[in-house]
């Protein structure tokens, strides 16, 4: 269990090491039986929380004091009225230390392309028809269809945190199209909003021996003035196991009677 730090932000928990774990840099075998390249895995940030503390940057880390969670990422797109002034609100009230409500802190789903930050890591399972992503981080999962099964029409399809994502390979590149995010979801800790007509667009791929590359746009025309693409790395970490996260148990963002407490 990793427990509630506030608004998401979580207390470092030591990663489960698996017994004789391969510490190859990349997923063997190189492509499954199918040619497809092998994405299966436990994969983290590169750059991010186990990878400053239980990895490659911890050394680093620990001399310099980065040690948090954050990754930096390209600057959103800039954007419409009445989010741009809603959003520009939260950060002034960030900046005087308004601490403000994130649906995480509460063990809501972080919902897509958050759980893509994969605070915690992330395990990818390829199998016949799909691709599933599980973040360790509130235990949010994902499928992505590559047999061929199309979006639902827009009056059957149900909104949810991962919304409904199919896939299909160009070459080595797995390209992912995800429709019906919930409109509550944020985009990210800054309180970045979406609407019922966002989209992401994925392409992942393995830019070379052990590193993920999630090349990930969001187009919401209701909210950005353009489509916004942001590039998440990831380093598959074969010594690494998913664990269990119970965000309901000691969080800190609850109080006695039950109700939210955001200090």
């Amino acid at each position: 269990m990793r427990a509630l730090l506030t608004l998401g932000l979580m207390l470092l928990a030591v990663p489960v090491l698996a017994a004789g774990a391969d510490v190859s840099p990349g997923p063997k075998p190189a492509r499954l039986p199918d040619g497809k390249p092998n994405m299966t895995g436990f994969w983290s940030p590169v750059g991010g929380l186990l990878d400053r503390n239980f990895g490659p940057g911890a050394e680093v880390a620990k001399t310099t004091g980065a040690q948090g969670a954050q990754i930096p990422r390209s600057p959103h797109s800039p954007l419409k009225s009445p989010y741009k002034e809603k959003y520009e609100t939260g950060l002034k009230d960030a900046a005087a230390g308004i601490v403000r409500y994130d649906p995480t802190g509460l063990c809501m789903p972080p919902g897509m392309p958050r759980m893509m930050g994969a605070i915690y890591g992330m395990e990818l399972l390829q199998t016949a028809g799909q691709v599933t992503i599980t973040s360790e981080w509130q235990a949010a999962s994902r499928r992505i269809w590559t047999d061929g099964t199309k979006h639902p029409p827009e009056d059957e399809l149900l909104a949810t945190f991962a919304g409904h994502s199919v896939g299909h390979w160009e070459g080595d590149t797995l390209v992912v199209d995800t429709v019906g995010v919930r409109d509550d979801v944020l985009i990210d800790q800054s309180g970045l909003p979406v609407s019922d007509a966002q989209r992401i667009t994925e392409r992942i791929y393995l830019k070379e021996p052990g590193i993920l590359v999630a090349e990930i746009t969001v187009t919401d025309p209701k909210v950005f003035e353009t489509p916004w693409t942001h590039v998440r790395r990831y380093r598959h970490r074969p010594e690494l196991r998913l664990q269990e996260f119970v965000c309901a148990e000691n969080n800190r963002n609850v109080g006695s009677n039950g109700e939210p407490v955001f200090p």
